[in-house]
């Protein structure tokens, strides 16, 4: 494991390691709580995850939850020793207090709150908008949306993100900074650019649509929307219900307008274990080829570690046991992506009412053979032409995809298929995944044009 890695998931511990309910006293030192495999729990009762490293599966990451303390007899420990002891390696032990069935709610608004610390500060989901000053994302002063005039632009985040990843991820390149720039001139095209922080978890997309909804209602404004990956749902839920809304164009990046496979209800548990391992791959091939890790690679792990200690119990990660389809109804904001073909959620959404032009990027990810992180992981969770071999080993999608959403799914919109020009394809990419679109310069040279 390299350094990278090993920093990434010991920021993902030391923000989720929940002491016990005597409180801050009894944690251990920061120094001790970063070794791995450390047992933060077993003189306290805490249960735990424990997010181990395979060798025989290619070194991909498994969670694996464990019962605490008092409740282990002979078979406590039976599902992270399902592995073979040649086989583990301790990437990082989280511990955290049992949860019961009616405390998941409150562990997932909580969950939402650590990813995006904004929302702690606000009192309703409408008052959610915020606006760019130049150098950060600034709160709206009382009568501020009121006197916007002209056209405004509205960012919308996706899954276990926050506004703040838009101004990280454009002012990550020269390209991305000067796109950034322009559209914040209120000399120019846009006399506001606006953010909308949301709960991504807690609650489904028509929810946080009807938020964003109730917050714009005072702007006399016309609108243009880019929304990167869940935040296009919340986009189109919003379009759907809102169609007295000025909104003349909807931009989409990477978005599962038809669902992705890492929802579907009966992938849950695989789906953590691929989101883990993607957050871990990244960040070292990153270090191997001397690059800054993506901007989002760090909320993503947070994201993912927080669900693992959440769910864990109720998934039985790591053991050997049948998936409910009703584990994943637990998470509202993952039940709604489901790619599956009973997703009611879906089904209600379509077809987007006639009147604001839709537009769609996105590709697929392939990484070169030379790219072993990401090689190995990308051929244990796609099935393709010539993949045959791991059929049934850890496969999440059956077609091209970004490592997150399938391809296909980014530009269907129930029974529509956008085309070109509505429909850009960025064909098949090394360099290009889901975390990072807006470091790609097709995508930011697609929006520029778009943004005008």
């Amino acid at each position: 494991m390299t350094a990278a890695s090993q920093t990434l998931w010991a920021q993902v511990g030391d923000q989720l390691d929940v002491p016990s309910p005597g409180g801050e006293a009894g944690r251990a030192p920061i120094q001790q709580r970063r070794r791995r495999g450390f047992d933060a729990s077993a003189a306290d009762g805490r249960a735990a995850v424990r997010l181990l490293r395979s060798d025989g599966d290619d070194g991909l990451l498994r969670w694996v939850y464990e019962p605490p303390v008092r409740q282990l007899g002979t078979q406590g420990r039976r599902s992270w020793r399902a592995f073979a002891p040649e086989s583990r390696e301790t990437v990082q032990r989280i511990a955290f207090p049992e949860l019961g069935a009616n405390q998941l709610t409150d562990a997932l608004r909580g969950l939402d709150r650590r990813l995006n610390p904004v929302l702690a500060a606000i009192t309703s989901p409408s008052e959610g908008l915020r606006r760019w000053n130049g150098q950060a994302w600034a709160p709206l002063a009382a009568g501020e949306l009121a006197a916007l005039k002209g056209r405004v632009l509205v960012l919308v985040h996706g899954t276990f993100s926050a506004s703040a990843m838009y101004a990280k991820e454009f002012t990550a390149t020269v390209d991305g900074e000067t796109l950034l720039q322009r559209l914040a001139d209120a000399s120019g095209t846009y006399n506001a650019v606006l953010a909308f922080d949301h709960p991504t978890l807690s609650v489904a997309p028509w929810l946080n649509a009807l938020a964003l909804r109730d917050a714009l209602t005072p702007c006399p404004a016309e609108f243009d929307f880019v929304g990167h990956s869940r935040g296009g749902l919340v986009i189109s839920w919003l379009l759907r219900m809102a169609p007295e809304l000025r909104a003349r164009q909807a931009l989409f990046v990477g978005t599962p307008l038809a669902g992705t496979s890492l929802a579907a209800p009966d992938k849950l548990r695989q789906a953590l274990d691929t989101l883990a391992s993607f957050a871990d791959a990244v960040t070292e091939a990153a270090a191997q080829a001397r690059k800054v890790a993506p901007p989002g690679l760090a909320a993503l792990a947070l994201g993912v570690g927080g669900l693992a200690c959440v769910l864990g119990k109720v998934l039985e990660l790591g053991a050997r046991t049948p998936l409910a389809d009703a584990a994943v109804g637990l998470v509202p904001g993952l039940l709604a992506q489901g790619r599956v073909k009973n997703n009611l959620e879906l089904d209600q959404l379509y077809p987007l009412p006639a009147g604001t032009e839709v537009r769609a990027i996105g590709g697929s990810f392939m990484p070169s053979e030379v790219n072993e992180p990401l090689w190995k992981l990308w051929k244990r969770v796609t099935n393709l032409k010539g993949q045959a071999m791991y059929y049934g080993a850890d496969l999440i999608f059956d077609q091209p995809n970004d490592l997150v959403v399938d391809s296909a799914s980014m530009n269907k919109l129930g029974d529509l298929t956008l085309a070109a020009p509505q429909w850009e394809d960025l064909g098949v990419s090394a360099e290009t995944h889901h975390t990072n679109y807006f470091q790609d310069l097709r995508v930011l040279s697609w929006l520029d044009g778009r943004l005008r």
